[in-house]
């Protein structure tokens, strides 16, 4: 669309300084009209291949500037990369199928799942492997951390994160050193497939959290719908304690149930997503951030593999409340350009509270098979 008004206004301007010349009025007129035929072909186009919003445009925040000199890349050869900010002040995060931070030709190292720390600000990063465990690719995903208090949650996949594949529980006392890895699925009830997507982050340690609940948001691979569940932060290892969300109140508030069945959708996109979803709480504009990857017209939305879908869509959204209601700050059908995306993280510790900077991290495949990060800028309504 903007493009098209470009068009328009460069003819407008041209036919003003030709009026001037005394050009024959005949002429100008079907000038006039072929503009006016082609501005409608054009927006009839844009139109046509441009994907529908999921939700209206934010009030708040109205579009996002990118700076592309700013991206860099660390992690070469693992892939997924969920993060989250411990109360030592360090970024935790998880990998799959790869070496961690430090890239290694011997093949003996390479593991399933890992967790690495991540030290500086970008884009000065280190990282420190702490642990990795399982040969290859097809013991397990990490699908999303969290660190609360002196504790690091690991909600994982046991497999390939394919179709079938669900949620264990791992827990972390030391800092990312040694887990405990549940061998159980935790959520028994669910269907085969259906799995943690991403955690609300809620600053360092989760020091910002506005209660006593952690909030979990859930999904099938490639599906629209997204689903959100609370759970006290104490009893995270009970799945019976896990609350669904039903629907919003009018005040804006949520009501919950604890029957599975009668969970309501709590984010829908027509797109869909791959793997995973993230969720952080922004305290400097007191909203809640969901950012996710989505599929557009040419994808491949059938294999189960994403490396081949082509999916490189990215959606940023913004809320008053973990549960919504949703608005669009950014939504792009191809990000940066046409390689495979499908991680997309704006980290707690990388929100600069003073401004509208912040970074944000993504994964994906082949140029993208590691963690790269990249600055960014809200543009705010009220500046």
């Amino acid at each position: 669309m903007a493009f098209a008004r470009y068009i328009l206004k460069t003819i407008i301007l041209d036919l003003l300084i030709k009026e001037k010349n005394n050009i024959d009025w005949s002429v100008l007129l079907m000038i006039k009209i072929l503009t006016k035929t082609v501005l409608i072909i054009l927006i009839f186009l844009v139109s046509l291949f441009a994907q529908e919003l999921p939700y209206p445009p934010s009030q708040i925040v109205k579009g996002i500037e990118w700076d592309q000199n700013s991206i860099s890349s660390f992690g070469k050869g693992s892939d997924q990369w969920p993060l989250t900010w411990a109360d030592d002040g360090y970024l935790y995060a998880g990998w799959g199928d790869g070496w961690g931070w430090q890239k290694s030709d011997d093949k003996e190292r390479k593991r399933s799942i890992g967790i690495t720390r991540i030290i500086g600000d970008p884009p000065d990063l280190q990282g420190q492997d702490l642990w990795g465990d399982g040969p290859g690719q097809n013991f397990g995903k990490p699908d999303a951390l969290i660190a609360i208090n002196e504790k690091i949650i690991l909600y994982f996949t046991r497999g390939d994160s394919n179709y079938d594949d669900d949620t264990y529980l791992a827990v972390s006392l030391d800092s990312g050193k040694t887990w405990n890895l549940g061998d159980e699925r935790l959520f028994s009830q669910a269907p085969a497939g259906f799995r943690v997507r991403g955690v609300c982050q809620f600053g360092k340690g989760y020091q910002e959290a506005r209660d006593d609940y952690l909030y979990v948001y859930f999904g099938m691979n490639r599906h629209p719908d997204i689903y959100l569940a609370r759970v006290p932060i104490s009893l995270i290892d009970d799945e019976f304690q896990y609350e669904w969300f039903l629907y919003r109140n009018p005040d804006g508030t949520a009501q919950w149930t604890r029957n599975f069945s009668r969970r309501a959708v709590v984010f829908h996109d027509n797109n869909g997503y791959g793997w995973h979803v993230s969720v952080v709480f922004h305290p400097g504009l007191d909203r809640i951030l969901l950012t996710k990857p989505h599929y557009n017209n040419d994808d491949d939305r059938e294999t189960i593999y994403l490396s081949k879908s082509g999916i490189n869509g990215l959606g940023i959204f913004d809320a008053p409340n973990p549960w919504g209601s949703w608005t669009t700050i950014y939504y792009n059908d191809n990000f940066l350009d046409e390689f495979v995306k499908f991680n997309y993280i704006i980290p707690a510790k990388f929100i600069n509270v003073d401004s509208e900077v912040f970074w944000m991290a993504w994964s994906g495949w082949p140029q993208y098979d590691n963690i790269s990060f990249i600055k960014g800028r809200f543009l705010l309504m009220n500046k």
